[in-house]
């Protein structure tokens, strides 16, 4: 595993075969935990699935802010505009196809929300981009994956109360107890309004729950936090290994098919 810690001459030595590129967020997560919780989780998942990749990997440092406008004007929060967001997803990856790394994994820890019913805003940028980088970048492929999300079936599992949460519940409660106990603080009551996420589409995260908790912290302990890490883990990067072998043919498919006019040309007509 490569990282920001390595030469220059490191990465000339043995190119990386893939990137992954963490990106979190700045967001009131009750009076329990710190406003940074996503990166600190972001980072100890992402170092854990560049460990684990069978592939030679560059890690790159996380990005600490997100898409956090639901949270605007509470204290602590720093985050993009949904354009700024996409414009860095779009930048680094094709920074990353210059020095010639054809794989790219973007990994998004904002909108953990476990909830079937969620449309975290941060995730719809990030697979937009994803999205188009593939269509219009040569030699490309990039994905995207939110790990909580890939981890889902466990974590219900392991937490009774996973399913209904959104944010600094038992799950990210947790984690956070496991990576880094110094940081967690009492634990405040449970909250689990009476709305669907999806109601973050027409009111701030504060409207629903005033407190910045949205599940049941009550629920949470370290040893649970070292289960849902491993499972996060291995989740992720079953997917993401699963996914590239997937795509691979298909991206052979595609080159061996010229577009018409292009098959036009060649051939001389």
């Amino acid at each position: 595993m490569l990282t920001w810690l390595n030469t220059a001459w490191d990465f000339k030595a043995a190119p990386p075969e893939v990137a992954l590129f963490p990106l979190a967020c700045f967001e009131p997560h009750g009076p329990h935990l710190p406003v940074g919780s996503d990166g600190i989780l972001m980072s100890a998942i992402a170092r854990r699935v560049a460990e684990r990749l069978r592939a030679r990997t560059f890690l790159l440092p996380t990005w600490p802010l997100g898409t956090s406008g639901h949270h605007a004007r509470q204290p602590g929060v720093v985050y993009l505009n949904f354009e700024t967001l996409w414009a860095v997803v779009r930048d680094v990856v094709t920074a990353l196809v210059e020095h010639g790394i054809p794989r790219v994994v973007v990994l998004n820890n904002h909108g953990a929300a476990l909830t079937t019913t969620t449309r975290p805003l941060g995730n719809f940028i990030v697979k937009t981009a994803v999205r188009q980088l593939n269509y219009e970048v040569p030699g490309l492929t990039a994905i995207w994956v939110q790990p909580f999300a890939a981890a889902r079936e466990a974590l219900c599992a392991l937490f009774p109360s996973a399913c209904e949460e959104v944010h600094a519940g038992a799950v990210e409660t947790s984690l956070l107890m496991h990576l880094a106990p110094e940081q967690v603080r009492p634990l405040p009551p449970d909250n689990v309004p009476a709305f669907s996420p999806a109601y973050l589409d027409f009111t701030p995260f504060h409207n629903l729950a005033p407190g910045g908790v949205w599940g049941r912290p009550s629920q949470a302990s370290a040893e649970k936090g070292a289960q849902a890490l491993e499972a996060i883990v291995e989740a992720t990067v079953a997917y993401i290994e699963r996914t590239f072998a997937q795509i691979a043919p298909l991206k052979e498919r595609t080159a061996t098919h010229a577009a018409p006019e292009q098959q036009g040309e060649e051939s001389g007509a």
